[in-house]
């Protein structure tokens, strides 16, 4: 005979019934997660990201350590071991003047990336700003900002960026960081007022607003916290940017020059032997397309992780 069983109440109960208790404590032990765990679990399944972050973390960490443990050996010159091969002491060999080319390339990737992450400091703080008052005001303060973001874009940026280090001094770091942050952060700016504009109606932005806070509490403690995904994909992509442009700037001239050392004026001294020794254009340039693949994938990593509409298994 066919087995039945009865619930509490007396009723039968089918054979194929669900065990609901079973369900319920299955669900009971199914851990809670938040909103960081959850996008740390998505970016480490990406795995192109998470290698760009281990090599940029290593390349960071050389281009900041060599140079500290090495000192000014970076432009001291040596005649006597002019175009000499690779030792020990310099697994690169060395240049045309002398100089160990693998503490110069180090030191060269410093300072690109120095450049590169204070510029970075510039474009999210001025774009945060503009699109943040933008996207929560609204209206006519709304309309003026994009009418001036939209003609910072309409300008050449490489020509302006050229026309503040030939006005306010060439080969100065602090120029090029400024000029470099002041014409980059057009970007930022839209994405922030993009996500403002969606979270001002938000259920909690108004829950704030009826408990009596004021605008800039709003603004700095419940809706830029909300808005800082796509502001750090933009931060990530904008370091390659930078010392793209730094580069650029120090190949045509404008930039860092001699006796510092920054990937582009290594690039430009290499030019002049492109033919009898290219492989001194290799080293810059392949620290070059480092940095900038590591930021791209790292970019693509942060941005999968931090959308909160991506799934990740269990």
């Amino acid at each position: 005979m066919e087995r039945v069983e009865l619930n509490r109440e007396g009723l039968v109960l089918p054979a194929t019934a669900p065990n609901v208790a079973a369900d319920h404590e299955e669900i009971d032990r199914t851990p809670v997660r938040t909103y960081w765990q959850l996008a740390r679990q998505r970016f480490v399944q990406h795995r192109l990201a998470v290698i760009a972050l281990v090599v940029l973390v290593v390349l960071v960490a050389l281009a900041y350590i060599v140079p500290l443990v090495t000192g000014p050996l970076f432009g001291r010159t040596n005649l006597a071991k002019i175009d000499a091969p690779a030792t020990l002491e310099a697994p690169l060999g060395y240049d045309e003047l002398g100089r160990n080319t693998a503490v110069r390339l180090m030191k060269a990737t410093q300072t690109s990336l120095t450049i590169g992450f204070a510029a970075v400091l510039i474009i999210v703080g001025v774009g945060s700003l503009v699109g943040s008052i933008a996207g929560y005001m609204g209206g006519i303060v709304d309309n003026l900002l994009m009418r001036f973001v939209d003609i910072v874009l309409s300008l050449p940026v490489l020509f302006i960026i050229l026309m503040i280090v030939a006005l306010f001094g060439a080969g100065n770091v602090w120029v090029v960081i400024i000029a470099i942050g002041i014409t980059g952060w057009t970007l930022a700016a839209r994405l922030i007022r993009a996500e403002f504009l969606a979270l001002r109606e938000a259920d909690f932005v108004q829950a704030a607003r009826a408990l009596g806070a004021g605008h800039r509490r709003i603004v700095l403690r419940h809706m830029l916290p909300a808005a800082m995904a796509p502001l750090v994909v933009a931060a990530a992509l904008g370091v390659a940017d930078s010392v793209i442009t730094e580069a650029a700037l120090s190949f045509l001239g404008f930039g860092i020059s001699s006796p510092e050392a920054s990937l582009g004026n290594m690039l430009t001294n290499a030019q002049e032997y492109f033919y009898s020794a290219p492989i001194r254009a290799v080293y810059p340039g392949l620290v070059l397309v480092l940095i900038v693949l590591c930021a791209s994938f790292l970019g693509d990593g942060l941005r999968d992780a931090l959308d909160p509409r991506q799934r990740i298994g269990k």
